[in-house]
């Protein structure tokens, strides 16, 4: 869709001279931001600038400017920002860039929790606050801590008393329930204590041992004015008190649920769960900590700052757009502590997590990602009456006699239903599958081959199983005489290419509807011509309309806070199927469920029916399959290309009926 854009623009800038007018110099910026590992300079429009004087300010095509600024092709504006791509010659060295707020430690060999304490001047408590990892495990060599800076305003930590406190042993005390009573980590007992054995720490009865002590004072971050505190993992930015989503906000309630009392509960407690693999992030784990893996398994070079593994992309772009829905619910009233746990895929650590008394306490859960995690969080939900929120698709299988499930994100399975009744309504239709080998999408194509086969007669719809190496030529299964839809459930990007190509060509000749999926709007290879020429569909719940001013504005605040762009990815090591930004997904998730929570409270489910919030990517629409099941998103439209080159939206109609 935006590559279409692209050359259409392109067209229309090298077929139309541009017209005379006074000579506006264009001076470049020096402000870069780092997108996708590619540097861009940060452009904002003046009065009399075009995109041919821009571009050659740049030395740079127009094309390739409105590649990177989709929404430019409506016409640029005074004072939009365009990212305007740095030539591969201009790109400097490299450069670690510092966090205005924190100091990342690496770790050395000998160091603990306590030396750190001592070496910055803080308290345990903020270096737990910061890297909560420290309260259940051992400082590790190599690992990244994160240190909060002293800034101006914030109260000043006074200067530790370095010493210690004597314990005399008693009757069935061990080190780890001395350490557990000071409050000081085991670590940092044994750091002062070099007469016990870390391998086998037996106390006898009357033993005197050294405890640490130190009075440090905390440092307040300077967000005096929120109510809302946010435990986090790592941050790069933090987000000022004084600069929020400008008018944006949080969105307000279109329209509550029936016979739902609002909360009178003053304050709440909200749990991230994300797999942000932050050990993976360390510079230790790369040869470089100013490049990153391609797809290829390569390490390329990365300007910008730091490194990041392909693995937290996803997770850390869900954060940042999280962190500014916060920003905008506190000043609706949110009054919550929101706790940020790095999953990392692994479900012992899950395991941990939930074996955490202070996990009953929560009000609210996103996350975690993934159906394996999010069945293991099942039972401690359902135990504690826990709403918990999947943002990414997992099996439909999960919602059953799963009542505090919520999935957000229901997959391509959830679309087929509302897609085959849509065609049912259309008349003298020829309906042909096509699927190739891949184990990948097996259970698509085998769910609308059983879907389409009970509502098609035979004469109206035949199914074609092809490899890419010997494909059947479209004149063997189109109908000359009827209108023909072609669905294609695949994810295989050389696949769609060749089948699609081969249709266009047969588009001179036969009446084509093309029916695919999301993701392939995130193809690099397909080209677009043949997309409108077939007037290619696609059901989708997520879709983010760059004209629409509370998008603009999110953009405005994201390159604000974090220097680069919301990019869009779902998946690593592999294509998805199903295309959205996680960006804009965080946001909108933290802004429904946390307005959720703060108006009904934690038993928020059974409002959420008829509880709508205009969003920025998806609206959300649950309802349960059954009285026992879970919350499911059945929002879903169909997005067509026209052969005029647009794209246009068209309602699908979402019944109880169709939601399986």
């Amino acid at each position: 869709m935006n590559l279409l854009r692209v050359l259409i623009l392109f067209l229309i800038c090298v077929s139309v001279a541009p017209p005379a007018r006074a000579q506006v110099t264009v001076v470049p910026s020096k402000k870069k931001v780092v997108v996708d590992g590619k540097s861009f300079y940060l452009h904002t429009v003046k009065q009399g600038e075009t995109l041919y004087s821009i571009g050659k300010a740049y030395n740079v095509l127009q094309k390739d400017i409105v590649f990177n600024n989709p929404d430019a092709f409506e016409g640029i504006k005074i004072g939009q920002e365009l990212k305007i791509p740095v030539k591969a010659e201009e790109a400097p060295a490299g450069s670690q860039l510092e966090s205005a707020l924190f100091i990342y430690h690496i770790t050395e060999k000998g160091q603990t929790a306590y030396w750190l304490t001592q070496h910055y001047n803080i308290s345990r408590d903020e270096l737990v606050k910061y890297n909560p990892e420290l309260e259940h495990s051992p400082l590790q060599a190599g690992q990244v801590i994160t240190i909060p800076k002293k800034t101006n305003g914030a109260a000043q930590p006074s200067k530790p008393k370095t010493g210690h406190a004597v314990h005399t042993v008693k009757r069935k005390e061990t080190l780890f329930s001395i350490a557990k009573s000071y409050h000081v980590d085991l670590n940092e007992v044994l750091e002062i204590n070099p007469e016990i054995d870390a391998n086998d720490p037996k106390l006898k009865i009357g033993q005197q041992i050294k405890i640490p002590l130190t009075d440090a004072v905390p440092i307040n971050l300077p967000v005096e004015t929120s109510k809302t505190d946010t435990v986090i993992i790592r941050q790069d930015m933090q987000i000022p008190a004084n600069d929020s989503l400008q008018d944006a906000g949080a969105p307000a309630a279109i329209d509550d649920a029936p016979d739902c009392a609002e909360t009178a509960q003053d304050e709440f407690r909200i749990a991230m769960m994300l797999p942000l693999f932050l050990a993976d992030n360390s510079p230790a784990s790369a040869p470089d900590s100013s490049m990153v893996k391609d797809s290829e398994g390569r390490f390329q070079y990365r300007d910008g700052r730091y490194w990041i593994h392909p693995r937290s992309a996803n997770a850390l772009e869900f954060y940042e757009g999280a962190l500014l829905a916060i920003d905008s619910l506190k000043k609706q009233g949110l009054n919550a502590k929101v706790f940020v746990f790095d999953t990392m895929r692994d479900t012992v650590k899950m395991a941990q997590l939930l074996r955490s008394p202070a996990m009953k306490d929560m009000d609210l859960i996103i996350g975690p990602f993934g159906t394996d995690m999010v069945n293991q969080v099942r039972s401690f939900a359902g135990e504690n009456r826990i709403y918990y929120v999947s943002p990414t698709a997992i099996n439909a299988a999960s919602l059953k006699n799963n009542p505090y499930l919520v999935q957000v994100n229901a997959g391509e399975i959830n679309a087929i239903n509302p897609v085959v009744d849509y065609l049912s309504k259309q008349t003298d239709i020829h309906v042909t599958l096509i699927g190739n080998n891949s184990e990948t999408d097996q259970a698509l194509f085998s769910a609308y081959q059983n879907k389409l086969g009970t509502v098609f007669a035979d004469s109206s719809f035949t199914v074609h199983r092809m490899r890419l190496d010997s494909l059947q030529q479209p004149g063997h299964y189109l109908k000359k005489k009827r209108m023909n839809v072609v669905i294609i459930p695949s994810a295989d990007e050389a696949f769609v290419n060749a089948v699609t190509g081969q249709l266009h060509t047969s588009s001179h000749s036969f009446r084509i509807n093309l029916y695919g999926l999301a993701g392939w709007t995130k193809f690099v290879n397909l080209d677009p011509e043949y997309l409108h020429t077939l007037e290619f569909r696609y059901a989708t719940a997520f879709y983010v309309d760059y004209n629409k001013p509370e998008v603009q504005r999110f953009l405005q605040q994201f390159r604000k806070m974090y220097d680069t762009e919301p990019t869009m990815l779902t998946g690593y090591g592999g294509i998805s199927s199903y295309a959205y930004q996680f960006a804009f997904l965080g946001y909108d998730i933290t802004c429904y469920f946390g307005t959720a929570v703060r108006k009904y409270g934690k038993d928020f489910g059974r409002c959420m029916p008829a509880f709508r919030l205009p969003m920025l990517q998806s609206d959300f629409h649950f309802e349960k399959v059954d009285p026992f099941s879970g919350y499911k998103n059945t929002h879903l439209d169909i997005y067509k290309y026209g052969k005029d080159y647009t794209i246009t939206k068209e309602n699908l109609e979402i019944t109880k009926e169709n939601l399986e």
